[in-house]
């Protein structure tokens, strides 16, 4: 607890609740967690729906089995909850239609990350990442990274950052 975990509310949102997971995991690390601990660790940090989902779980299973959950049995059911299936869907759509438009390189770099986490298949190996960054790129932008040939997605981002401070000095 002297770490601060995140506090989760319920929010019906795969990204909000995905980023509690990275979170509340980032804790676990940082102090040391033991597995067995997680999931008591983790229903600490709930509140408001969340922690009316909690306790409809713990009545279904027993309040036993539910203190005797792993952390993945946890992550899977959270999933189910806070990850609706229509939601994903539709992050993944955005995903595989996302260009740069008016976003600034950073901005498109991050909702690019962001939705990527809910289209695993599409950047399923670092090429296949590095291919799908550069197709949403500005065209001018695009030309300029496919020439550059970049093998990983950071040296792709970097040199669409650097031509990026470039056109703006």
């Amino acid at each position: 607890m002297n770490r601060k975990p995140p506090v989760f509310n319920g929010e019906i949102d795969p990204i909000f609740s995905s980023t509690w997971i990275m979170e509340i995991e980032g804790t676990f690390d940082t102090s040391k967690c033991v597995d067995e601990d997680k999931v008591i660790c983790a229903a600490t940090m709930l509140k408001g729906e969340a922690i009316h989902w909690w306790g409809m779980v713990k009545e279904v299973r027993g309040r036993d089995a539910a203190k005797r959950m792993t952390w993945d049995e946890f992550t899977k059911i959270f999933k189910e909850k806070f990850f609706p299936q229509t939601e994903v869907k539709q992050l993944e759509e955005e995903f595989l239609t996302l260009e740069q438009g008016n976003m600034t390189v950073r901005e498109y770099t991050t909702k690019f990350t962001e939705k990527a986490r809910f289209a695993e298949f599409y950047v399923s190996t670092e090429e296949r990442r590095v291919e799908r960054y550069i197709w949403g790129l500005k065209t001018v932008i695009r030309e300029f990274v496919e020439i550059q040939k970049p093998g990983t997605f950071q040296s792709a981002v970097d040199v669409v950052e650097g031509r990026e401070r470039e056109k703006n000095h």
